[in-house]
């Protein structure tokens, strides 16, 4: 895909040039949704939302939905947030806390640490020697933290977190980003490409035309 700007040569172009196709192609979005998203470690939550044994929250990105809970003190687990019988999402609350994860549909539980506690009429299911109830675990990812921030990996194969974030720890950790706690939340939905908006808020160029008042 030659993505540079029709009349302009490739001697024309800056190094720090960025090609529209990123913000503007439904190829481009389809491509993030296959090699970005699901390989990427990415911020789903604070550590203090889950404080106590049982408090969840719930982490969407694009087409996957992953749960973070406190499966036991000291312990965080991350998980698709779909059943494993019929592909049902699990929790539909956002955050709150639970003693069990629970599908509405046919009834199936999973505990905090992933594993299969009920199956509703489970005799029906006998005679599949080669296949148990460890078989139907709900799907982890990794999980870890930094700063009191968690983030996820749905890619197994993931470089530990503090390798992918390198070296910015070295640069932030005076800031003991793990004392702060947050106020509130706002999410807005915004008829744009993710980067537009990731710009906007990264980039002091537009303060002077658009918050003149920080000035």
């Amino acid at each position: 895909m030659d993505t540079r700007p029709e009349g302009l040569t490739k001697q024309e172009i800056r190094d720090d040039f960025v090609p529209k196709v990123g913000f503007l192609s439904r190829e481009f979005h389809d491509l993030e949704k296959e090699r970005l998203w699901p390989k990427v470690w990415q911020i789903a939550c604070r550590e203090e939302e889950l404080q106590k044994v049982g408090d969840f929250v719930v982490y969407d990105i694009a087409d996957d939905s992953i749960v973070l809970v406190r499966s036991a003190p000291g312990e965080l687990k991350a998980f698709h947030n779909v059943c494993q019988h019929r592909g049902r999402i699990l929790m539909d609350q956002k955050h709150g806390r639970t003693k069990f994860m629970f599908c509405k549909y046919h009834g199936w539980r999973w505990g905090l640490d992933g594993t299969l506690q009920k199956v509703q009429d489970q005799s029906d299911w006998e005679g599949c020697p080669n296949f148990d109830n460890q078989d139907l675990r709900l799907k982890e990812v990794l999980v870890d933290t930094w700063g009191g921030f968690v983030f996820i990996n749905m890619d197994a194969d993931a470089a530990p977190l503090l390798e992918f974030l390198d070296p910015i720890p070295s640069f932030l950790d005076f800031l003991k980003f793990d004392t702060w706690r947050y106020r509130w939340y706002k999410t807005v939905i915004l008829p744009c490409n993710w980067k537009t908006v990731l710009e906007g808020f990264n980039e002091a160029y537009h303060i002077a035309a658009t918050h003149p008042q920080l000035l």
